[in-house]
């Protein structure tokens, strides 16, 4: 399996969703996944990470 990078509009989503909520439940999850073509755990990843951007 190789690693999709988020386009420029599903990182907007993700971005705009992230300032609302950085820890979203897994139903918000499941439903940015559903909107942006991601899987839920691809949706989890980028918010783990964009978590741990933030830290720094």
């Amino acid at each position: 399996k190789h690693r999709r990078r988020t386009s420029r509009a599903q990182f907007r989503v993700l971005e705009a969703e992230f300032e609302e909520n950085p820890k979203p439940s897994a139903s918000k999850r499941q439903i940015l996944a559903e909107k942006l073509s991601m899987t839920p755990r691809g949706v989890q990843i980028w918010f783990q990470n964009r978590r741990a951007k933030a830290k720094q």
